[in-house]
């Protein structure tokens, strides 16, 4: 091994991917038609795991599943192995190793991770990557696989060699990040005088790397490995190895959406197979970054993908009404937000289903249910007139037609956290040692959650032991010591105003908060 690795130097901690977590990995098989491994009782390995922090909040959530990682960097397997003892987690392992050390010994795995790997080491260690994702993966398996891709790279690129040559005077990592920052600032500024072209395109990729964390810039722009490819050249490298193209993580990544239909046909013209429409795709979105799914060659998904598709998937929806007045049958338009998208709905179906996931968030639906939920909230509103009949293909299509513009969740399993808050909540154990550290913590659906100061406090007490009375004791004292700070639209809150009352309507109030942030275990 290496005596110096540069992920030891410049720590890059990771983070929860959720596109990788098995339940998705096994929905995107099951929407093609695949039978994938269950995976609750799978083998999972991740090759270039970092610190664990992928993979650590998947063995908790999955107990009756083991897990396997390997990373090259020394300091960040040491710091994942204390967070599983500290967690007491039996069914994960991290190893400080290379991955080109994994063998037919290590048996076949039902879901393999690469992420952040494959465009930042050299080409005899990725060919052993996808070597891997052959023969160690089970024969029903998926394998995830993260690339950098052009067109996209071809200008991040000639950033990437500025930043490289300006940074080469330089041997300790942190005087390069400062260089590299230098001169970022500098072309940042001296080229709005140049030509208004080059000035565009440069200033766009400037304003994206001075928002990046220093791991980041340091990996991905002054390591010495770094190669993007095309995606028909890394399914070329893949079919090679007795591997087939399955999907992205998200349908929506695979089809032009938002594009118009004639451009659409366009497409399906010049690129009859999927490999093809998938490459004509990335020219025309300028792609920079794929994680792209691959199964045995001998899996053949059905891209045919229709209403009936979906009728045992569960789904989800972070939308909630904007607005208020009107009743379900009237003609208005209806209003749904989630972040900076806005989703605007007349038909009373539409509303209707909306309003249940609206409703039952974070929690989940299958679509047979949620027809026959939709069904019952029509029926109840038609104060007089005639309800409206819904079905399997009309809420099939919906479905389809919201996840494709990425306002609705879908899955398969079985949702992995508590949505009612219980008289002893429990929760994530991971988060609340996270919570040790920073306010930023991973919940149950395997993604980051920034928790507000109540939220945090609150977390920390709930270990499944302590019940209402006695979380609403702890919040008094740490409020009373001044530990959390109660404030409203004046200001801090005055010491006479905090009664027993507002503690434990804060409480109430944060139990929902953690509940609807997936943070509670069932």
């Amino acid at each position: 091994m290496d005596p110096f690795n540069s992920y030891d130097a410049v720590p890059y901690w990771g983070n929860p991917y959720r596109e990788s977590h098995p339940d998705q990995l096994a929905a995107m098989a099951r929407l093609f038609g695949l039978t994938p491994p269950d995976v609750d009782h799978s083998r999972v390995l991740e090759l270039g795991c970092s610190s664990g922090a992928n993979l650590i909040p998947m063995a908790v959530t999955i107990p009756g599943a083991t897990f396997l990682g390997v990373d090259l960097s020394l300091r960040q397997i040491d710091e994942g192995q204390k967070m599983i003892a500290a967690l007491g987690l039996k069914n994960v392992e991290l190893q400080h190793a290379s991955i080109d050390t994994i063998s037919d010994a290590h048996g076949h795995f039902d879901y393999i991770i690469c992420h952040g790997v494959y465009s930042w080491v050299p080409r005899n260690i990725q060919d052993h990557i996808l070597r891997i994702c052959n023969k160690n993966l089970s024969p029903q398996g998926v394998a995830y696989v993260s690339y950098n891709t052009y067109p996209g790279w071809f200008m991040r690129g000639m950033v990437r060699r500025m930043m490289k040559f300006h940074a080469r005077q330089f041997n300790d990592p942190r005087i390069q990040l400062e260089q590299a920052r230098a001169l970022l600032d500098f072309l940042f500024t001296a080229s709005s005088g140049v030509d208004p072209a080059y000035h565009t395109l440069l200033s766009r990729e400037l304003n994206i790397l001075k928002q990046c964390d220093d791991s980041y810039i340091y990996h991905e722009h002054l390591e010495d490995d770094n190669e993007p490819l095309f995606f028909h050249e890394f399914i070329k490298r893949a079919e090679v190895e007795g591997l087939r193209y399955l999907a992205e993580p998200h349908l929506s990544e695979m089809v032009p959406v938002n594009v118009p239909s004639e451009i659409a046909n366009v497409l399906g013209q010049v690129g009859p197979d999927i490999v093809e429409f998938e490459q004509y795709l990335d020219f025309l979105k300028n792609r920079t970054f794929r994680r792209t799914l691959l199964c045995h060659a001998d899996q053949i998904p059905d891209r045919q993908i229709g209403p009936a598709r979906l009728a045992e998937f569960r789904v989800a929806s972070t939308l909630k009404r904007s607005g208020e007045g009107s009743d379900l049958y009237d003609t208005a338009a209806w209003e749904f937000t989630t972040g900076s998208d806005t989703v605007a709905v007349t038909s009373p179906v539409h509303k209707a289903a909306l309003t249940v996931l609206e409703q039952i968030w974070p929690d989940s639906m299958i679509c047979t249910d949620l027809v026959m939920a939709v069904q019952l909230l029509l029926d109840s509103v038609t104060d007089g007139k005639e309800s409206i009949r819904t079905d399997r293909i009309v809420i099939g299509e919906f479905v389809l037609q919201m996840y494709l513009r990425q306002f609705f969740e879908i899955s398969t399993s079985t949702p992995r956290f508590q949505s009612v808050v219980p008289e002893r909540p429990n929760a994530s154990p991971y988060a609340r040692l996270q919570a040790k550290a920073g306010s930023i913590v991973t919940n149950l659906k395997h993604q980051r959650v920034q928790l507000g100061a109540l939220d945090h406090e609150l977390l920390c007490y709930l270990d499944g032991e302590r019940t209402h009375q006695e979380l609403n004791t702890l919040l008094n004292t740490a409020i009373v010591t001044g530990r959390l700070t109660i404030q409203n639209d004046s200001g801090p809150i005055p010491t006479d105003e905090r009664t027993i009352a507002l503690t434990t309507e804060l409480l109430k109030h944060g139990l929902s908060n953690l509940a609807r942030q997936a943070l509670l275990m069932p």
